[in-house]
């Protein structure tokens, strides 16, 4: 459960657990525009038997970890806006009826000089998806900056800002 001041807070009777599921084959690039535009992370796929026998899920975080993030636009560029957003959903779901927010993104994140080359980071986001990515046996996610049914996706405020070799994860904490 998240508090009101937002952090974490899992109430059980048995010792608190976590396992990371990352996604199997990374995305080479992402390219972000000036314009908003659906882009496509990598799935997150859970195996048969990923948690131990009687597992409880208590809460579980989107993960994204790039290599570097390259402009290309030769001036400054950064997200344009608040509350653009990465979104999760299973993959039998529909993007719009059943995905729901796993990270947003703050104005000005993603900084980089113009022509430059950044390291890379990770970001955990601080929404619990476990209303949504409730069941990790066997199952598939997509994950998505959603513009064409959710109207906040990810933009940057020049041409091209791109990030490379970004892998997606899933953090399940979980009790037995």
């Amino acid at each position: 459960m998240i508090d009101s001041a937002g952090r974490l807070r899992i109430i059980h009777l048995g010792q608190l657990h976590f396992k990371d599921q990352w996604c199997a084959t990374p995305i080479a690039s992402l390219a972000f525009s000036n314009v908003a535009a659906d882009r496509d992370f990598a799935n997150v796929v859970f195996p048969a038997n990923f948690l131990p026998a009687g597992a409880v899920i208590d809460a579980v975080f989107l993960m994204v970890h790039w290599r570097k993030q390259v402009d290309s636009s030769g001036a400054p560029n950064a997200i344009s806006a608040a509350s653009k957003t990465i979104r999760i959903k299973k993959s039998t779901g529909a993007w719009g009826t059943d995905d729901i927010v796993a990270i947003t993104m703050a104005n000005g994140a993603l900084s980089t000089a113009g022509n430059a080359t950044e390291g890379g980071t990770m970001i955990i986001g601080n929404v619990d998806v476990k209303g949504e990515v409730d069941d990790v046996d066997n199952k598939t996610y997509n994950i998505r900056s959603e513009q064409t049914n959710r109207g906040d996706a990810i933009a940057v405020t020049a041409a091209s800002l791109t990030l490379y070799d970004i892998y997606t994860g899933l953090r399940v904490y979980y009790h037995v």
